[in-house]
């Protein structure tokens, strides 16, 4: 994937993040989180402080637009972070050797790249907006319905924008 198509799918993913899924009230157990995907499908060759100050900024971005005090930069900073980690754990090695990255279009290794990555993600988000460990099983009950209802619109994205791209 090159710069231009990445930035307009960043673009993308921030504008229908802020404008449709946040506006979305699915009872108070769901957090529809989309913006990650651009997380998710940074090139992975680049400089990883480079991917650690892009999270970062990336969380910033939607904690000013949605008024949360830095939620969102705790998780997409840490998800950033751990993300060279989280590549090698679930990818083929001889990939990343070979072609310097791991295949998107492999739906299999991208399906659990993500759904553990947003297990992560929404641990960090739904625990710093929680900050209690006050009703455990409610929390727990939040970041399984979040990660899941995130995960579906992640691959539906994936099915309609990404799968066509790399055909």
């Amino acid at each position: 994937m090159n710069n231009v198509t990445y930035f307009i799918h960043l673009f993308i993913l921030l504008f229908v993040q802020l404008t449709i899924l946040d506006n979305i009230q699915i009872h108070s157990y769901v957090y529809i989180n989309i913006y990650i995907l651009a997380i998710y499908i940074y090139p992975y060759r680049l400089h990883k402080t480079a991917t650690l100050l892009f999270g970062f900024l990336l969380g910033f971005f939607v904690d000013l637009a949605n008024h949360t005090m830095g939620i969102h930069t705790a998780a997409t900073a840490l998800l950033a972070y751990i993300r060279p980690r989280l590549i090698l754990f679930t990818s083929n090695r001889e990939q990343l050797e070979i072609h310097g990255e791991q295949k998107i279009s492999e739906f299999n290794w991208f399906f659990k790249y993500i759904l553990l990555n947003n297990t992560i993600f929404n641990f960090v988000l739904i625990l710093c907006e929680a900050f209690s460990f006050n009703n455990v099983l409610i929390t727990l009950v939040r970041i399984v319905c979040s990660t899941l209802v995130s995960t579906l619109f992640m691959l539906l994205y994936y099915f309609i924008a990404l799968k066509k791209k790399q055909n």
